[in-house]
């Protein structure tokens, strides 16, 4: 996903000083897709040789490599390996989110969700599932580690409404929605609009958009570098009686998650 570099990490990293500080700069600058020694230099207000010194150093420890034909510099086999594993990855998100979701299980006794948008893939990270034998979890959602092509329901919806107008068209001008279920809303015009309306009201509800039955309330999360959203989601004959207290806790949960949690890189947006 592609962002322009947070106003809070440029000020936080320009206060210091080394090779570390610069190092922090120049690669978020190759993760926001500025590739050339002279953009990043303006951007990162650095000389070209300390931008050329530091990405050499980079790419000596794979963090940064350069193309040898466009001469730009992209981030290196490294960074993958580092970050190849969602759930080791955001890890401490798990952790100040954990304690919320067990209340949040326990209070609306249907499986409760942590979910995160990496890119155009929507991962789970964390799942508590309901203890009803007639349960809804991660996997009868078809949600998994490739997931990819579904764009439907509130807990992926919410995570979409954290996305601004621009990165939002050019993901609607290159996927395609399929229906799982006649409930599914496949046209793009309708889906921003709740998008916006989700925005606006600061949680999402879906009634059988990816599986015939249920319902799925969720929240986002902010405070995070990517979209984060909370979900919960089970039967529609037993939530929709709830559905009215279920929506004030888990935007309460998804609020004190957000204000506890230290804000990681600044505002995402």
């Amino acid at each position: 996903m592609v962002t322009h570099v947070p106003k809070a990490v440029s000020e936080k990293t320009r206060k210091a000083t080394g090779s570390i500080a610069h190092a922090t700069e120049i690669l978020i600058c190759l993760s926001n897709d500025v590739h050339k020694i002279s953009d990043i230099a303006r951007q990162c207000a650095f000389s070209k040789s300390t931008v050329h010194r530091v990405l050499k150093l980079l790419e000596q420890s794979h963090l940064a490599v350069q193309d040898t034909i466009n001469r730009r510099y992209y981030l290196g086999p490294l960074i993958t390996q580092l970050t190849s594993n969602p759930i080791t990855t955001h890890k401490r998100l798990i952790t100040y989110a954990i304690d919320e979701m067990k209340h949040l299980s326990s209070f609306s006794e249907e499986t409760v969700a942590l979910d995160i948008m990496i890119g155009i893939q929507f991962l789970p990270l964390h799942e508590i599932p309901s203890k009803h034998d007639l349960k809804v979890t991660q996997e009868s959602k078809k949600i998994g580690p490739l997931y990819t092509g579904l764009y439907a329901g509130a807990s992926v919806k919410v995570l979409l409404a954290q996305l601004d107008e621009n990165k939002l068209k050019i993901l609607m001008d290159n996927i395609n929605i399929s229906p799982e279920t006649e409930r599914t809303v496949t046209d793009k015009e309708l889906l921003m609009a709740q998008l916006r309306e989700i925005r606006h009201k600061g949680y999402a509800i879906s009634h059988g958009e990816r599986i015939p039955g249920t319902m799925c309330i969720a929240a986002p999360i902010n405070n995070y570098i990517l979209p984060v959203g909370l979900s919960i989601v089970g039967p529609e004959s037993r939530l929709q009686l709830r559905m009215k207290e279920v929506i004030a806790e888990i935007k309460a949960g998804a609020s004190r998650i957000s204000s506890n949690m230290p804000v990681i890189f600044g505002e995402r947006r």
